[in-house]
């Protein structure tokens, strides 16, 4: 039975996967275009170095945001970039219930560091806003201080996590071929 549902799930990807590659469509509509050119492409589903870097890096940075649509936002940075979907998409889980308030206390100190010597950036943005009671002006506040840490944090973790991940990957290859060399046999023979 397990059998019969993996041929069946394998048959129907692989007809989705002609269906919406096919030259027609293709032709037919820019969107099935774009779509096929990023969704489509086999680079973005199957880790390499540089793939699985990108997608580490695309990853980070959305996961700081603490948006209500990280995955669906990681999926289609990662297909704009053209860097591993998958991986992206994954990372969304760090910040999870139990992540969520050290990340917001990371962001939000950014983000009033940031708005203290630097100025507030959202200030025409929030200007249109009726003057709003103490509480939801601190909310306000609050919401800016965040936004702009996330933007920040995420900006520095994209590019560290980005580099530790390709070094990374380069060392396991690289014990891997040192791994599967065989080895010379340590006897001494005198003679």
């Amino acid at each position: 039975m397990v059998e019969f549902a993996k041929g069946y799930f394998r048959r129907s990807v692989f007809k989705t996967y002609r269906f919406l590659k096919h030259p027609r469509k293709l032709k037919r509509s820019p969107t099935m275009r774009w779509f096929a050119r990023h969704f489509l492409n086999k680079r973005v589903w199957k880790p390499t170095q540089h793939t699985f870097a990108g997608g580490m890096a695309v990853g980070m940075f959305v996961t700081v945001q603490l948006l209500p649509i990280q995955m669906p936002s990681a999926a289609i940075l990662a297909a704009i970039f053209r860097v591993n979907i998958p991986i992206a998409i994954a990372l969304c889980w760090a910040s999870n219930p139990a992540t969520l308030v050290p990340i917001a206390w990371v962001e939000n100190w950014v983000g009033t560091w940031v708005m203290h010597h630097f100025g507030d950036p959202t200030v025409l943005a929030t200007a249109a806003i009726v003057k709003e009671p103490a509480a939801m002006e601190k909310g306000i506040a609050f919401a800016k201080a965040m936004f702009l840490g996330g933007i920040f944090v995420g900006g520095a973790l994209a590019p560290i996590s980005y580099i530790t991940s390709y070094i990374t990957w380069g060392a396991l290859e690289h014990w891997n071929k040192f791994r599967k060399q065989p080895t010379l046999p340590l006897t001494m023979d005198k003679d």
